[in-house]
């Protein structure tokens, strides 16, 4: 069964002077059923790394997905909401702002490579017996290894109307969900051009493009996470990968391999294009 736990009011502190960092594991064994911590703030930065199962979150209106090899950066003061799926792991590292505060850092949420030196370091300062002057030197050696990974923006902006909010929710678990507009509408109890209008009064976008988006943003996540292009076209909901990089391309104004460095995606480029949702998103 799926837990909640209640927003307690203001920000609150999670690390304490002399430290710079402190990191927690969140256990399925607590939460085996999956987890919903409603929308907070904290006065330090947050990591959200190293998840066994799903992670998504809701920063400051913004949906983002948590794969296992990257991490979603947090700045001190966004307010999100993370929901866990089922026997779901993950670590939350917090960040003092007066130690560690880098441009790119304080700005927006975004999402940092967790290579495997950087996630051992992170663990290893777990140890709560570590002399002061060891930790203070581990904590030099993750400020030099955390750099935000340098992929362009994708706004997927949450709706506020229930039903709207409903089928976005359904969308950012489940990229690949082939059901279109008046699918999505029956099941949202209004029409078609109903929830065409709620979701552009609330996202600035219409339906078919804010699931683009939303589909983009998840193909980030994977593409980060190392997966190969035609496993992360059919991943969010396309049936060729030609089809996939010309809508990333739209969207980014590049193609997976100029963001993560790929090879094969140039080669599928120009082929013919099929998508698998009805509504060409």
């Amino acid at each position: 069964m799926q837990q909640v736990t209640r927003s307690g009011g203001g920000p609150t502190r999670e690390v304490e002077p002399p430290y710079a960092l402190t990191t927690s594991r969140l256990g399925r064994e607590a939460r085996p059923g999956g987890h919903t911590w409603e929308s907070h703030r904290h006065l330090d930065h947050e990591l959200l790394w190293g998840v066994v199962g799903s992670v998504t979150a809701v920063v400051e209106g913004v949906s983002w997905v948590v794969p296992p090899t990257v991490g979603l950066w947090l700045p001190a003061g966004a307010a999100h909401e993370v929901t866990t799926g089922p026997g779901t792991d993950f670590y939350a590292t917090y960040f003092r702002t007066e130690v560690f505060a880098p441009a790119w850092a304080c700005d927006l949420p975004g999402l940092v490579p967790m290579y495997g030196a950087l996630r051992e370091v992170l663990l290893h300062m777990r140890r709560y017996d570590m002399p002061f002057a060891a930790r203070s030197r581990a904590e030099r050696v993750v400020f030099d290894m955390l750099q935000p990974l340098e992929v362009a923006a994708v706004d997927v902006p949450m709706p506020r109307d229930p039903r709207a909010s409903a089928v976005a929710r359904a969308l950012v678990a489940r990229p690949a969900d082939p059901r279109g507009l008046d699918e999505f509408a029956r099941w949202s109890g209004c029409s078609g051009r109903t929830l065409t209008r709620v979701f552009t009064a609330d996202t600035g976008m219409g339906f078919v493009q804010w699931r683009i988006q939303a589909r983009v943003r998840a193909a980030l996540t994977y593409l980060a996470a190392g997966l190969p292009v035609s496993v992360v076209a059919r991943r969010v909901g396309y049936d060729s990968p030609s089809a996939f990089v010309a809508v990333f391309r739209r969207v980014t104004g590049r193609t997976p391999g100029h963001c993560f460095g790929l090879v094969c995606d140039e080669d599928v480029e120009h082929g013919p294009v099929g998508v698998r949702s009805a509504a060409g998103a």
